[in-house]
C-alpha cells in the first residue's frame, strides 16, 4: 500500500525563487524514509506541502488514496503527525500530562479514556514519571519526546519528523533514534518520513532520497548513496560513522559485512586480541 504519492510537484516562495520541481515520489506503508539534502534544498517545504502548511503550485500529494485539497485537508490531517525542529514552539500545555491530552481533548475524547490513553503513551516514550512537571524542568530530549507521544497518542497511520533532533545535544539526539526505532518495533506499519541533514540518522532509513536545488537526484538504500564516493563527493555528504569503521576494519582485514553493527564489530575486534 501507498502511503504517500506525489506527482509533478512543484512550489515557489516566488516567480522568480522555485523551491522544489517536478518532484515524483512513492512512499510505501512502514517505510521509513530519510530526505537529505543541503539546507535551502527543499526538504522542509517538502513536508510541509504533505500536510497542507504550504499550498503547491502545481502537481498532486495522495495521502492514503486521498488527493489533498481544501475538501480532504482535515481528513488527511487526522492521518499524519508532524514533529517539527524547536521542541519549544511545541509545548501547548502548562504541563507534560495536559499536552499530551491537547489533541484529545480536541477531538472530543470522553475523559477517563484520555487519562488513560495520555499514561499509556507517557509511558511509551519515558516521561511517565513527569506527567505533572512544567515545560521549564524539562531537557530538550525530554520536551522533544513528549512532542513525540503527542503525535503518537492521535494513532497516526504516517509520522513526519522534520529536522527534530537538529537542536538538541548528543545525549537528546541519541534519545529520540532509540525512541524512533522502539516505534518502528513496536507499531511495523507506522510510515516515518524524517527530514534531515544529520547523515547518522538518515542511515537509519529503509530508504535515502536525496534533495538538490529542489530536485530528487537520487532515491536508494542508506548503504547504496554512502558507499558510492563519487555521490559523495559530488553533493558534498558526509560518512557516517558506521559506515566509515566498515571500511577501515575491512581495511585491517577483519571480515566485516556492510550489515554489521557497531557492537558486532567492538566484539569481533575484541576477540581477535
Amino acid at each position: 500500500m501507498k502511503n504517500v504519492v506525489i506527482k509533478n510537484l512543484n512550489y515557489s516562495y516566488n516567480e522568480n525563487t522555485p523551491v522544489l520541481k517536478n518532484i515524483n515520489l512513492e512512499i510505501n506503508q512502514g517505510e521509513y524514509v530519510s530526505i537529505v539534502g543541503q539546507n535551502g534544498c527543499g526538504k522542509s517545504t517538502l513536508c510541509k506541502l504533505i500536510i497542507g502548511l504550504l499550498e503547491k503550485d502545481s502537481g498532486e500529494i495522495i495521502v492514503n488514496g486521498l488527493s489533498l485539497n481544501k475538501d480532504s485537508i482535515q481528513e488527511i490531517r487526522k492521518k499524519v503527525a508532524i514533529v517539527f525542529q524547536n521542541p519549544d514552539n511545541q509545548f501547548i500545555g502548562a504541563t507534560v500530562e495536559d499536552d499530551i491530552a491537547f489533541s484529545l481533548e480536541n477531538n472530543n475524547i470522553p475523559r477517563e479514556k484520555m487519562i488513560t490513553l495520555v499514561k499509556e503513551y507517557a509511558t511509551k516514550v519515558g516521561m511517565e514519571d513527569f506527567l505533572t512537571k512544567e515545560p521549564s524542568y524539562l531537557s530538550g530530549g525530554q520536551k522533544q519526546r513528549v512532542a513525540i507521544a503527542d503525535a503518537l497518542v492521535r494513532n497516526p497511520e504516517i509520522l513526519i519528523l522534520d529536522e527534530a533532533t537538529s537542536m538538541l545535544d548528543p545525549a537528546g539526539k541519541q534519545e529520540i533514534l532509540s525512541l524512533v526505532n522502539k516505534m518502528k518495533l513496536e507499531n511495523p506499519n507506522l510510515t516515518i518520513i524524517s527530514i534531515t541533514h544529520d547523515i547518522e540518522e538518515a542511515y537509519l532509513g529503509d530508504r535515502i532520497v536525496l534533495l538538490n536545488e529542489g530536485e530528487i537526484v537520487l532515491t536508494c538504500r542508506p548503504d547504496e548513496l554512502f558507499k558510492n564516493s563519487e555521490l559523495i563527493n559530488q553533493y558534498n555528504l558526509s560518512v557516517p560513522f558506521i559506515v566509515q569503521l566498515q571500511k577501515k576494519c575491512q581495511e585491517l582485514g577483519y571480515q566485516i559485512n556492510d550489515e554489521d553493527t557497531l557492537e558486532k564489530i567492538g566484539e569481533m575486534i575484541c576477540q581477535s586480541k
